[in-house]
C-alpha cells in the first residue's frame, strides 16, 4: 500500500538512518447525488472525491535512537481528487447539506504528530484521529467514506482534533488500549474578571484484534468553554468482526450526547452491520444502519442502505459502484424527513 523513499539523513551522535515513507489514497468519481431536507431537496451531480473512500495523503518517518526507542513523525493531509483541494476546514459536510470540498483550507488537517515509541507502547503528542473514530471506522465496510451508512452519530467530539495527548500500549497478544486527553485553556483576565475559553477531551478505547476475530469499546467526552457557555459530547462505542472467509462480518453500536450548561439538547444512536463477500476479483458489500435521534422531545428514526461491488485491476487500483440512501431521519408522516440519496462509479488507488 505504501511506497517507501529513503531519505537518509546522517546522525553524527548515534550514526542512525532516518526512514521516511510518502503514502495516500485517491477516490474518484462521477456521482448523482440528492440531499433531502423536509421539502426542500438539494441536487450534487458531477465528479466527486471520497465515495468509496477518503481520499488522502501523508509523510511518516521514524529515527531508531537506541535502547529499543524511536522517534517517530506523521504528516497527513485531505485530497479531493475531483477538485485538487487540499485540507479542509469542516464547514462543508453533507449532514449540513454541504458536499465535501467546499470549504477547504491549508495544512496537515488529519495529522501532525510527533512522539516517541518502545516497549512501553508509544506517547505521541500533536493532531490526530481521535480513538473513537479510529475505534468506529475499523468496523465500517465503506471506509467512512462519504456513501455509508455509518455517518449521523457523533464521535465524542470530532474525527480529528489537535492538541492531544495520546498514548497507546504495546499489543499484548491482540489488545491494545488507547487514550487521548486534550486540555487546552486561553481564558483572558480583564480587570480580574476572567472569561473562560478552555477545550477539554478525553478518549479512551480497547481493542482485541487476533485472528478472524476483532472485538473493541470505546468512551469519549469533549467539552467546550466559552464564557457562561459549556458545550458537552459523550459518546459511547461497541464493535466487532468475524472473518470467515466466504464472507467479512462487522457490526457496531454508538450512542452520543450533546448537552449545553448541563441540559441535554441531542441525543443520537447507530447500529450498522455490514458484510463484505470477496469472489476472486470482485467483492460484493451491503451495509445497514439504524439511526434513532432525541432532540427538543422530538423522536425521530431511519434505516439506512449502502450496497456496492468493487472489482481488482491490481493489488492497489479498483473500479466500484456505490448506490445507497443514508443519514436518513425523519417522523412518521412528518414533511421533515432528512436524508442522502447517492449513487457512484469510480475509480480508487493507493499509493
Amino acid at each position: 500500500m505504501k511506497k517507501t523513499l529513503i531519505a537518509v539523513a546522517a546522525l553524527a551522535a548515534t550514526g542512525a538512518f532516518a526512514q521516511v515513507s510518502v503514502y495516500g489514497r485517491l477516490d474518484v468519481g462521477y456521482a448523482n447525488t440528492k440531499i433531502t431536507n423536509g421539502t426542500t431537496e438539494q441536487k450534487a451531480n458531477g465528479v466527486e472525491s471520497h465515495n468509496s473512500a477518503s481520499s488522502m495523503w501523508g509523510i511518516k518517518g521514524s529515527e531508531d535512537l537506541g535502547g529499543g526507542l524511536k522517534a517517530f513523525f506523521q504528516l497527513e493531509q485531505d485530497i479531493y481528487t475531483a477538485n485538487g483541494n487540499t485540507g479542509f476546514s469542516g464547514a462543508g459536510s453533507l449532514t449540513t447539506g454541504v458536499l465535501p470540498g467546499a470549504t477547504n483550507a491549508p495544512g496537515f488537517n488529519r495529522t501532525s504528530l510527533l512522539g516517541v515509541s518502545g516497549d512501553f507502547g508509544s506517547i505521541a503528542m500533536g493532531r490526530d484521529y481521535t480513538p473513537m473514530f479510529k475505534l468506529i471506522g475499523s468496523i465500517d465496510i465503506n471506509s467512512l467514506s462519504r456513501i455509508s451508512t455509518v455517518q449521523s452519530a457523533a464521535y465524542a467530539g470530532a474525527s480529528t482534533t489537535g492538541n492531544q495527548i495520546i498514548y497507546s500500549t504495546p499489543n499484548l497478544s491482540g489488545f491494545v488500549g488507547t487514550v487521548s486527553v486534550i486540555n487546552q485553556d486561553t481564558g483572558t483576565t480583564t480587570a480580574g474578571v476572567e472569561t473562560a475559553a478552555k477545550t477539554q477531551g478525553n478518549n479512551i478505547t480497547v481493542a482485541y484484534n487476533n485472528g478472524p476475530l476483532y472485538l473493541g469499546a470505546g468512551v469519549g467526552e469533549h467539552k467546550t468553554t466559552a464564557s457562561a457557555a459549556v458545550t458537552k459530547t459523550e459518546g459511547t462505542a461497541i464493535v466487532g468482526g468475524y472473518n470467515l472467509g466466504v464472507v467479512n462480518l462487522r457490526a457496531g453500536y454508538i450512542t452520543s450526547e450533546v448537552s449545553v450548561n448541563g441540559t441535554k439538547t441531542n441525543e443520537l444512536s447507530e447500529f450498522n452491520v455490514g458484510a463484505i463477500v470477496p469472489m476472486g476479483k470482485v467483492s460484493l458489500r451491503a451495509q445497514v444502519g439504524r439511526n434513532t435521534r432525541e432532540a427538543t422531545g422530538i423522536d425521530s428514526t431511519g434505516t439506512d442502505v449502502v450496497l456496492g461491488a468493487e472489482y481488482a485491476l491490481s493489488a492497489k487500483t479498483a473500479l466500484f459502484a456505490k448506490t445507497g440512501t443514508f443519514n436518513k431521519l425523519g417522523q412518521s408522516g412528518a414533511q421533515n424527513e432528512s436524508k442522502i440519496t447517492s449513487t457512484a462509479v469510480g475509480f480508487r488507488t493507493v499509493f
